[in-house]
């Protein structure tokens, strides 16, 4: 099984992070950590994504250490654009099994007006998809 984990360093991606390992631990599966630096980024953590490519390695590589650590198979992969083009492109160009998103949970209201990358991820991937929210509870993997 291959997981394409989208991870930007927030608090929602470590929720998504941590769902991720449970998966993989249980299914044996491989991730690739996707980070997309979008192309308004001014070098900080602003907007909800990560700044510029300095940054995104830094995230990505704790998150592949944070893997690692537990014995799981993992790649980083930094790409620049729209996150949601990027993660889609990227879900398209390799037969994942099952994509992870965070959330910020801002609801259907908030989500519609303002975008988001989950909302989009979902409607047009060519995989499974699992949103954590910034309030799910991350199951045990399951030994």
């Amino acid at each position: 099984m291959k997981i394409l984990l989208a991870y930007d360093g927030f608090e929602r991606s470590s929720r998504a992070l941590e769902e991720c390992a449970a998966l993989a631990e249980a299914e044996g599966a491989s991730v690739t950590i996707l980070s997309v630096v979008p192309p308004d980024a001014r070098g900080s953590k602003s907007g909800g994504h990560v700044g510029l490519r300095p940054h995104a390695h830094e995230d990505v590589a704790r998150a592949h250490a944070y893997l690692r650590e537990r014995g799981i198979d993992a790649q980083m992969r930094i790409e620049h654009g729209d996150p949601a083009e990027e993660i889609l492109a990227v879900a398209l160009a390799a037969p994942y099994d099952i994509i992870v998103v965070g959330s910020r949970g801002r609801g259907p209201i908030k989500g519609a007006l303002l975008g988001s990358v989950s909302r989009k991820v979902v409607r047009d991937a060519p995989a499974g998809v699992i949103v954590v929210t910034p309030d799910a509870q991350v199951p045990a993997a399951v030994s």
